[in-house]
């Protein structure tokens, strides 16, 4: 995530602003916006027991058209697949290059004509999605060569496969960037330049270890952040945390605004206050630095996320005080507000969280740490 303050821009698409909320701060919330309300309905993972409920390192929760939910265990490199009650079908991947196993999977997908994509570091494989099992299809190499962590497994308006990853610039920075997977192997690239506001929050530092030198990012707790999501169709859009302005891009190449109220994120608590300082104590001991590269914020940045749901639709979740029960996002339909959706705040959607118009999909971890795969489903309050 690096860049500069040049504008996103893509195939010369004119910037123009539809915004939300226009000038200053917003209007009071339009009591006309319905509100969806979230459960937990089924938790899946146990401490001990029946190891297909016994998880090692969830990166990621799907579900298929059926219902079915669809684990990744980034640990053992597998995906799990459940029935919609939450009990075990069967599994599929392990360690390895063959074309049934996986090198650090993360994060799953389905094609316009129902194929499931895993990402992996390397390559992204499709399978055939059966009652019992999978049968691996193909393999596309990944054009970031590992780089880029995880990603939505997301297709075009035509059918394209797009990867996401880090690219490098003219002056030797890594830059963000998605590539358009052709049929015949070529590519489109798009690339994403990050916003000057975003690099506020983070500083690049040199740091040798054991003969090897490199760079080290440090971020500032709760403070300026990119973020990036990437939707089913082409869409995408960008943010900075610290505003609530975001970009949106329409497969089309349209790009407009969205726009919130400007007010900040909630104070720290005392607890988030000692962690934050906590960490840069630790980044101060990693990278040798003299005094700590950020101050302690005395709030956090608004924005906690964005992220489009399977129907196109951009979630953008706001920032939760700590100890909050519940959490919210606002749910927009190209730039109009037509939702607003809450879920409890112990369940983590993730880095690539899976959202319906009826479910979202995430984990939840208990105080002995044990991590389990969890479905929310929403009714609508009012």
């Amino acid at each position: 995530m690096t860049g500069d303050s040049v504008r996103i821009g893509i195939w010369g698409a004119v910037l123009f602003s539809t915004a939300a909320c226009a000038g200053g701060d917003a209007p009071a919330p339009d009591a006309d916006v319905p509100i969806f309300e979230g459960t937990v309905d089924i938790e899946i993972g146990e401490l001990e027991g029946d190891d297909a409920y016994l998880f090692t390192q969830i990166a990621s929760v799907a579900a298929d058209p059926l219902g079915r939910i669809l684990v990744t265990d980034r640990g053992i490199s597998e995906v799990r697949v459940f029935d919609p009650d939450g009990r075990f079908l069967f599994r599929f991947g392990g360690e390895g290059d063959g074309p049934d196993e996986f090198r650090v999977p993360c994060c799953l997908g389905f094609s316009p004509e129902g194929e499931l994509w895993v990402r992996q570091e390397p390559r992204y494989t499709a399978f055939e999605l059966g009652d019992a099992g999978v049968r691996s299809l193909r393999a596309v190499r990944r054009l970031f060569s590992g780089q880029g962590g995880f990603a939505p497994v997301t297709f075009d308006a035509a059918g394209r496969l797009i990867d996401i990853g880090s690219l490098p610039s003219t002056d030797g920075r890594l830059m963000s960037g998605r590539v358009h997977i052709n049929p015949d192997g070529s590519a489109d690239t798009v690339r994403m330049e990050e916003p000057a506001a975003a690099r506020e929050g983070r500083r690049t530092v040199q740091i040798s270890f054991n003969g090897f030198s490199g760079q080290r990012y440090l971020y500032q707790p709760f403070g300026a952040f990119w973020w990036m999501a990437h939707g089913p169709g082409g869409a995408w859009a960008v943010a900075t945390s610290t505003a609530y302005s975001i970009e949106l891009h329409g497969s089309d190449g349209s790009v407009s605004e969205i726009t919130g109220p400007s007010t900040p994120g909630p104070p720290l608590s005392p607890a988030e206050q000692d962690y934050a300082r906590d960490r840069l104590q630790r980044d101060m001991e990693v990278t040798n630095l003299d005094e700590p590269a950020f101050e302690v914020p005395e709030t956090k940045a608004p924005l906690a996320d964005i992220f489009f749901d399977q129907a196109g639709r951009l979630w953008v979740e706001k920032r939760a005080a700590d100890g909050a029960e519940m959490v919210e996002a606002n749910v927009y339909e190209g730039t109009t507000l037509v939702a607003r959706y809450r879920w409890p705040s112990r369940v983590d959607p993730g880095s690539v969280p899976r959202a319906t118009e009826t479910a979202l999909y995430g984990t939840t971890t208990d105080e002995l740490g044990v991590q389990r795969a969890a479905r929310i489903r929403f009714q609508h309050r009012r």
